[in-house]
């Protein structure tokens, strides 16, 4: 049997030393080179993979040994690849990417579908949507395990778009700057007004905007106006937000509820976060304004839309039963 038909087909040395010094790299070193990279350092990164910093410092202090090049100047602030590092980046990235697709197809031909995800949330979405889904997402693909990972709008986008999370939940507005995204818009629920049962404006069914900027107002989520702090406030007030007296803004739905409680001022915050926390002593009020109202929706990346676990969520998604006090949307793109 003829096994070569000439010298060409003989693997070169360089071709043989080339397979020999890729198979020597491991995921995990990979990893955590894209971790600190993305991050802007090895303490940070650590939150990302969940390993303590001296493991990420000897992944990445094996990866440079057996590449023979550094791969981040340590003395910059933040920490920030070198030329090498940089060329790299965009290669390690690819083979994770694509030995990720090899595992799920792999895994897809069995009767036993198993596969990993990482869903991003907020609190509000975490609470009162997110474990009815899950138990729909159990019961239909039991082979699945999910992370939970939450955030902020900001916070969101770059864990998806870097792809530390697979998918996540975050409101359309502010809208992404990752051109990449995809998204399913899945519900509209409302900004509310949420003040003391005796404020004079909760005898009203609804309340004006000039009724808002007549008091101290708290909002959320925490930030500066660039950041996206007190977005839905902002939103809501339009062309009169230059007139708002914002006392302040917090992420979390609770404090909010709690300084108005105490008289700090009218909260305005989205109808489910309200939901997640008692109101007793309050009064919920919806407001007069074409913008007192958010879409909420699913984003994932484009190059994780044929991933079977991201389609398994979504399909999932699509038959769990929505928060009470929300009106459903559905539209992909």
């Amino acid at each position: 049997m003829t096994l070569f038909t000439g010298d060409d087909d003989l693997p070169s040395e360089q071709e043989t030393t080339v397979t020999r010094d890729a198979m020597s790299l491991q995921t995990a070193w990979l990893r955590s080179f894209l971790a600190v990279a993305d991050r802007g350092g090895f303490g940070t990164a650590t939150h990302t993979l969940h390993l303590s910093q001296s493991r990420v410092s000897a992944h990445i202090a094996a990866l440079e040994h057996a590449l023979g090049v550094s791969l981040f100047d340590r003395k910059a602030r933040p920490i920030r690849t070198t030329p090498a590092g940089e060329l790299f980046y965009g290669h390690a990235q690819a083979a994770l990417q694509e030995l990720q697709r090899a595992v799920d197809a792999a895994r897809s031909t069995q009767d036993q579908f198993v596969a990993h995800l990482t869903v991003a949330s907020y609190p509000s979405v975490s609470s009162t949507y997110l474990p009815a889904l899950l138990q729909v997402l159990k019961s239909d693909y039991p082979g699945l395990t999910v992370e939970l990972w939450e955030g902020t709008a900001a916070t969101l986008e770059e864990a998806v778009a870097t792809g530390v999370v697979d998918i996540a939940f975050r409101p359309t507005l502010p809208k992404m700057r990752e051109p990449t995204l995809c998204h399913r818009t899945i519900w509209r629920e409302d900004i509310v007004a949420v003040m003391r049962d005796s404020d004079p404006l909760a005898t009203e069914p609804m309340i004006g905007i000039d009724d808002i900027l007549s008091r101290p107002l708290i909002g959320n989520p925490a930030g500066s106006e660039e950041e996206g702090g007190g977005f839905d406030l902002r939103h809501m007030l339009g062309e009169c937000e230059s007139k708002a007296d914002i006392a302040y803004l917090t992420d979390h739905p609770a404090t909010l509820i709690a300084l108005v409680r105490s008289a700090f001022g009218i909260g305005v915050i989205n109808q489910l976060a309200v939901q997640t926390t008692p109101i007793d002593g309050l009064a919920v009020r919806r407001i007069k304004s074409p913008t007192a109202h958010r879409d909420v929706a699913l984003f994932w990346t484009r190059r994780r839309s044929s991933n079977a676990a991201v389609c398994a969520f979504l399909h999932a998604q699509e038959h769990a039963p929505l928060p009470a006090g929300v009106r459903p949307l559905h539209a992909e793109a």
